[in-house]
């Protein structure tokens, strides 16, 4: 004889949903610049923004732009000791920002 009885189970649901975004255009210049600026961004890649920085230079390096470690690069004009670092908070929702 079958039987059935009703539980709670853990599911992973993934869905998608709608959120604002902005197009940027960028010459291939500026489109450097910010690869060497994004490199120059230190702090945990999942815990804090920085995570923001991974993904536009992913989608930058898709688009073809060059890496920083490529010759005459913008990132070889950058101080060797900037850097920015998130680090994060105890509040959930709020970022830090040191220089």
């Amino acid at each position: 004889m079958a039987e059935a009885k009703r539980a709670t189970v853990d599911q992973e649901v993934k869905r998608v949903e709608k959120v604002q975004g902005i197009t940027l255009t960028l010459t291939m210049e500026e489109a450097e610049t910010l690869i060497a600026v994004g490199a120059k961004i230190g702090g945990d890649k999942v815990a804090t923004p920085r995570a923001h920085i991974e993904s536009v230079i992913a989608a930058l390096r898709k688009a073809g732009v060059r890496d920083f470690t490529a010759n005459n690069h913008p990132f070889q004009n950058i101080h060797p000791g900037s850097v920015i670092t998130f680090q994060a908070k105890r509040e959930p929702y709020r970022w830090g920002i040191t220089f």
